[in-house]
């Protein structure tokens, strides 16, 4: 096998297709919140929540995908591709399970009233509606993810791309026919919007399953799956992860339900503002899984002493990428705001919230990079308690500036600058003063 490349455009090479196809993710968020906007404020409020905790739950497949890919990685930096196979196979029984669980316990939710959360019960009900639809994505998009690690482990990240491409292509298609309505078709609102993501979850996922058989044929499945002893160290490496992933969404998820309560107008600027939010995870998203395949496969290979230049690398793309793609955050603020309110006040709103987005994200350039080194360096516990020591100053200043001493919406997003500071401080104490080069795993 090849030696693994570690320059800028093998770096490029590695990142770009997993940046492009969520550049069509975050096109695909942006139509939705876009038909959203258009039908109702509630409709966009209530499927906007619904949304964010659907994702958040995610983040359990996302960990155990994401630490999977960083065993992958090892095991190809080794040269033991086989390992790799088994790994897939058993994640792919693991993360399926899982995701029938989660849809069992969404469900159960529902049926229990979690709407009742809502000061707003019109908002609630379009959250209970679109959740009860949205929830049958886990076991699909659980399957997408295992097998995207697979593939990014083994550093072959093309096929991610046309998989997302396929998935954002049939979802915003979905959004045109069902949400809005289209000759026979009725028209569904934000009911449409989550059978739209469904289906188009199931179409990335035949993609990936088919590039798997033709390349893997039945190694795929006929591999022999781990044993209790690897599946354990495997767990034990992901819980921290999955804890790590689901606390950051659930953070913010719980920011959007504390805006919620300041009023209806600042959580239609945050849902709007988070479309531009997501352009920088459009770059950050292929950098930090690159990151941690570079990372883990260099430690697995014995070559610790690249490390700090493929750091530095990987910083220069993330800050270049993320500056091209938020810019217009301070630079043109209105024009991006305007397409999506009929209003004055919520145009001059999410225009005065926008800047708060770019610097926040300038912070995360640098602090996404050292966080995923120390993931792909197998210091997955390390990674939790950096994000423990965040979240909870995040969480602090989120209740003070929406519940005890409510803010317009531009200042109750500055809380956003807290956060990511914090992960590049936590990041850079223990990258410096700790030894995380040597093989943990």
């Amino acid at each position: 096998m090849e030696p693994l490349k570690t320059d800028y455009r093998s770096i490029l090479s590695l990142a770009l297709p997993v940046s492009a196809g969520t550049f069509m993710q975050f096109l695909v968020v942006l139509t939705d919140n876009y038909f959203l906007s258009r039908t109702s404020d509630v409709a966009l409020n209530g499927a906007g929540n619904a949304g964010l905790l659907y994702i958040t739950l995610a983040m359990i497949g996302a960990g155990f995908s994401n630490t999977g890919q960083i065993l992958i990685a090892r095991r190809t930096g080794e040269g033991q591709q086989n390992e790799g196979l088994s790994i897939l196979s058993s994640g792919l029984v693991v993360v399926a399970s899982v995701g029938l669980f989660l849809i069992l316990i969404v469900e159960g939710a529902l049926t229990a009233g979690f709407s009742n959360v809502f000061r707003d019960a019109t908002t609630g009900l379009v959250f209970s509606e679109f959740l009860s639809i949205r929830k049958w994505g886990y076991v699909p998009s659980f399957l997408m993810m295992m097998l995207n690690a697979f593939f990014m482990g083994t550093a072959r990240s093309r096929i991610l791309m046309w998989s997302m491409i396929t998935t954002g292509a049939v979802n915003v298609i979905g959004d045109a026919l069902l949400m809005g309505g289209h000759g026979f078709i009725p028209a569904m609102g934000a009911r449409g919007a989550a059978w739209a993501s469904l289906a188009a979850e199931c179409t990335g996922l035949l993609v990936l399953i088919g590039y798997a058989l033709r390349h893997h044929g039945r190694a795929i499945w006929t591999s022999p799956l781990l044993n209790r002893d690897k599946m354990r160290d495997w767990v034990k490496l992901a819980g921290p992860m999955v804890a790590q992933l689901t606390l950051t969404l659930g953070t913010w998820s719980m920011f959007f339900f504390l805006v919620e309560q300041v009023g209806v107008l600042e959580l239609k600027v945050s849902h709007i503002v988070r479309n531009f939010f997501m352009l920088a995870f459009v770059v950050s998203q292929g950098i930090q899984q690159t990151t941690r395949t570079l990372v883990s496969a260099l430690i697995g290979a014995g070559r610790q002493n690249e490390l700090h230049q493929v750091m530095l690398r990987l910083f220069v793309v993330n800050l270049c990428g993320i500056f091209m793609m938020t810019h217009g955050g301070v630079f043109y603020p209105a024009v991006l705001a305007s397409p999506f309110f009929d209003d004055l006040a919520g145009t001059a709103a999410a225009a005065r919230t926008l800047p708060v987005i770019f610097f926040a994200m300038l912070i995360y350039s640098g602090s996404s990079v050292l966080l995923s080194t120390i993931q792909g360096s197998g210091h997955t516990r390390t990674a939790l308690v950096i994000e423990l020591s965040s979240l909870m100053v995040y969480t602090l200043l989120a209740i003070y500036v929406t519940l005890i001493h409510p803010q317009p919406v531009w200042r109750i997003w500055w809380v956003e600058l807290s956060y990511f500071s914090g992960l590049g401080l936590g990041s850079v104490l223990f990258l410096l003063r700790w030894e995380w080069k040597s093989k943990v795993l």
